[in-house]
């Protein structure tokens, strides 16, 4: 195994530097104190500055930064929000999700699911299935909602209040599978079960009506705005302009915008939630592909071809990388190249990108599925040309 050498070069300045920022001299307790030692505290986090290349070394510059710290308080705080009063190995292995890291929050939560009795029993199905329906397996996810809220029915008292979570995320996989009927009635089962337990402004009730507005979106703009519009102002009450969750009010408003072919707003929305995320997600988040692949369609839509192939493939990449069996969301940015090349008149190449697409389509949506429906319908078109 090579080994290169590395030396970091740490520069502070006392006199500017944050408070939550821990170090301490400790020459005095050193066996080297000529080395003039100075140690930081665990949890401190660093920004790169530069790395320079002096042989035989690497010089890695940074310097101590309190926005590390700011980013991870504020995904615990979010957590703790949605979780309420679970506990910490549950907590734990949600943040693995949201992280994108979706197998080893499976593989996490089924460890905890062979060591568990009762305890969390209900609440580690849930997140099992939560993990499977991030990664497109909906009909395993399904068995796992179905077992967990069983399991929150069954128990003394009955756990209804938590069972909205359930009924939430069982609505989320009919609206993926096209089944929006069905994902209409367990998201309003949702919200009349939180509007029962939470307060008007709770972000739960703001999930259930960002949902809500999301589905309406097929083809009932003005409800769906009025859904959104009452999230987004709970969200508003709750959270900084800047903070993760105002991302997903900002995707949905775009949408609106978007269906409604007014391009420029969509666009705007769209990288503000993009910037949000950038902040606050690792790289290769999904959710950060989900909004690449956003702007790309809107950029297509605009005429602006080349910018939007270059968003749509980094899109595609990012997806590849999280989904190596597959999902349905690479074969949305599949077809999203394939619209862009058949733009460009460059049909065979379309074509391609559409049977790609179709391919995956087949392996995770029902045949009547509107995106399935589509991408068959260009496919026929095509090869009639041809």
């Amino acid at each position: 195994m090579d080994v290169i050498p590395v030396l970091f070069h740490i520069q502070c300045d006392i006199k500017q530097i944050d408070k939550n920022i821990i170090f301490a001299d400790i020459v005095q307790f050193s066996d080297h104190p000529k080395e003039q030692e100075v140690l930081f505290d665990l949890n401190t986090c660093f920004k790169i500055e530069s790395i320079e290349e002096k042989e035989p070394l690497k010089i890695i510059k940074m310097i101590p930064s309190n926005k590390g710290q700011k980013i991870t308080k504020d995904f615990i705080e979010l957590t703790q929000k949605e979780t309420e009063e679970l506990s910490v190995s549950i907590v734990f292995g949600r943040l693995l999700c949201d992280l994108g890291k979706y197998d080893k929050s499976q593989k996490y939560f089924q460890q905890l699911l062979n060591d568990s009795n009762d305890e969390d029993r209900a609440w580690i199905e849930f997140n099992i299935g939560r993990a499977l329906c991030l990664k497109g397996e909906w009909n395993e996810t399904r068995k796992y909602y179905d077992r967990a809220y069983d399991r929150m029915m069954k128990t003394k008292p009955v756990c209804i209040k938590d069972s909205a979570h359930v009924l939430n995320n069982i609505g989320n996989i009919l609206n993926r599978q096209g089944k929006y009927d069905e994902a209409l009635n367990y998201y309003r089962q949702a919200l009349k079960i939180r509007k029962k337990f939470y307060p008007i402004g709770h972000v739960h009730i703001a999930d259930s009506l960002n949902n809500i507005g999301n589905l309406c979106l097929q083809g009932k703009h003005d409800e769906a705005l009025d859904y959104l519009q009452r999230a987004w102002t709970i969200h508003e009450n709750l959270y900084l302009s800047d903070h993760v969750v105002m991302a997903t009010s900002f995707i949905w408003i775009g949408n609106i915008f978007s269906d409604k072919r007014m391009f420029n707003e969509a666009l705007d929305y769209y990288q503000q939630a993009l910037k949000i995320q950038k902040k606050f997600y690792p790289s290769d988040h999904p959710n950060i592909a989900h909004s690449l692949n956003g702007v790309g369609t809107i950029l297509n839509n605009q005429g602006k071809y080349d910018e939007a192939l270059d968003y749509h493939q980094r899109a595609l990449k990012m997806r590849e990388k999280v989904y190596p069996s597959g999902h349905v969301d690479i074969a949305f940015s599949l077809n999203s190249i394939g619209i862009y090349y058949e733009n460009q008149n460059k049909q065979k190449i379309a074509l391609d990108y559409y049977q790609r697409a179709l391919a995956m389509y087949e392996k995770f949506l029902p045949i009547n599925h509107p995106s399935r429906q589509k991408t068959e319908n260009n496919i026929r078109r095509l090869t009639e040309k041809n």
